[in-house]
């Protein structure tokens, strides 16, 4: 890394501001076609993806997972003993793995291709120009990737718990070193799902209060309701259409709208996140934003102002790493004078819990007019049942018009990689009658897609005859 002055009198072609999947895809990518490329970061190296989101979450989550299954074969006479997670070795396994990741890109992916990674704060002062710590550095394309931040709710007593340790962000509970007997997670997002099932894997007694009617709103109304009775099965319990008005960090509890009183160890406030977009100038030269702060982009990933690009959580819903690659690379490549786009509309959604959740396309429900929709149960499914994870459902969406495949969504073992074969089959414009010639390996999860697709052409050789 370099300090803002020893790059003042270097002319970059693009400069991302943020070193996250995003802006680190915008760099590298313009670097290939032959651009100068540079990144600034204020904070860790990496962003959101690296540090509080993919790398841990998923490692906390896989380590969860394999502790409640030993505990299962316990309970089941399977092996002997007992197990009791050392979270402070765990937290610090997770902390290698984060800096292995930063080190790869340090030491040898940007140096390889001269790639600049500028330490420090960066403001825009112009359409050309990206001050750095009171330097300024010009580029003739800006790459804006600053990503996300967690919501705090304006709920009383809150601020105050934060302070106090009682409450956590989700960037807080992912360095616990200690399980709670009882956590409260406000909030039933993928954030506060995912942080759910960590945490009663651990051992946690876990509560997740939702003020929407579901938990997951903005996934297929099926998968929520799959997702919770799964939930509840293993001991997560799931309050839902509900608002918490007050956190007592005195008493160690949260109070909700409806007079009841939950009492609880930590309380984890997983309220979504908001686009990091304040103090970076981008108003004053002329970028558009949304009305939640958002970065407004077109398919090229290109703001308001033609020399400036905004990438990843900045330009808003979904928060997924996955567009901000292909957005990041869009813009690398426009930012080289290519006319790339990228296609918003299939971005899969996937919830990494235990079981996961996903959904790409269409959510209909059965009866909607022009659509075709049929349930699998997961459950049936080989892999799912030597897995000891036979739960959940998948369900297949096609146009009636044309019989296409428009919308796939899963609960159950592996749901975010089966959700990939659905885009892939939806991008591809594939009827259900020519996914049908479709063969997969066996035992697999992924064989629920074509499970489903054949049921609802009427071939059934895993369930009851009905009727």
């Amino acid at each position: 890394m370099i300090e803002p002055g020893e790059a003042a009198g270097r002319r970059y072609d693009l400069i991302a501001i943020g070193s996250g999947m995003g802006g680190a895809a915008a760099a590298l990518r313009a670097s290939t076609l032959g651009l100068k490329a540079a990144i600034v970061e204020k904070g860790a190296l990496g962003g959101t993806c690296v540090n509080v989101g993919c790398v841990p979450t998923k490692y906390l989550l896989r380590v969860a997972e394999e502790v409640s299954d030993v505990r299962g074969m316990l309970e089941r006479g399977l092996l002997e003993g007992s197990v009791r997670p050392r979270l402070a070795g765990i937290m610090a396994r997770k902390r290698e793995l984060i800096d292995q990741v930063i080190a790869w890109y340090l030491d040898y992916v940007f140096p390889s291709y001269e790639v600049d990674v500028i330490r420090g704060e960066a403001r825009l002062r112009d359409p050309h120009t990206v001050v750095v710590d009171g330097v300024a550095i010009e580029a003739r394309s800006i790459v804006v990737a600053t990503g996300s931040e967690p919501v705090v709710p304006p709920i009383k007593g809150l601020d105050e718990a934060l302070r106090k340790g009682y409450a956590l962000t989700s960037d807080g509970a992912l360095s616990l070193e200690e399980a709670p007997e009882h956590l409260i997670v406000i909030g039933g997002g993928p954030v506060g799902v995912e942080l759910a099932t960590v945490w009663r894997g651990f051992g946690s007694r876990v509560t997740i209060v939702e003020m929407m009617p579901r938990i997951l709103p903005g996934m297929d109304p099926d998968v929520s309701k799959s997702l919770t009775e799964v939930l509840g099965f293993m001991g997560v319990e799931v309050i839902t259409g509900s608002r918490v008005t007050a956190v007592d960090a005195e008493r160690g509890e949260v109070r909700l709208e409806d007079g009841r009183r939950i009492r609880g160890d930590r309380v984890l406030v997983a309220t979504g996140r908001r686009p990091s977009t304040r103090g970076l100038g981008l108003e004053e030269v002329g970028v558009e934003l949304g009305p939640h702060g958002e970065v407004l982009v077109d398919d090229h990933a290109r703001t308001s102002v033609p020399s400036i690009y905004a990438v990843g959580d900045v330009t808003g819903e979904p928060y997924v790493a996955s567009k901000a690659k292909i957005q990041g690379i869009a813009a690398g490549e426009n930012a080289a004078g290519l006319d790339s786009r990228y296609d918003a509309s299939l971005i899969p959604m996937a919830v990494y819990s235990d079981p996961e959740a996903a959904g790409v396309g269409v959510s209909a429900r059965k009866g909607d007019p022009g659509y075709i929709v049929k349930r699998f149960p997961a459950a049936v499914n080989y892999r799912a049942i030597a897995s000891e994870r036979p739960y959940g459902i998948a369900k297949i969406v096609a146009r009636e018009s044309d019989r296409r495949i428009v919308g796939f969504h899963m609960v159950g073992l592996n749901a975010s990689e089966v959700v990939n074969v659905a885009a892939v089959a939806i991008k591809l414009g594939l009827t259900v009658d020519e996914a049908r010639d479709l063969v997969f390996s066996h035992p697999v999860m992924s064989e629920v897609f074509l499970d489903n697709i054949n049921l609802l052409l009427g071939i059934n050789v895993y369930l009851p005859r009905r009727g």
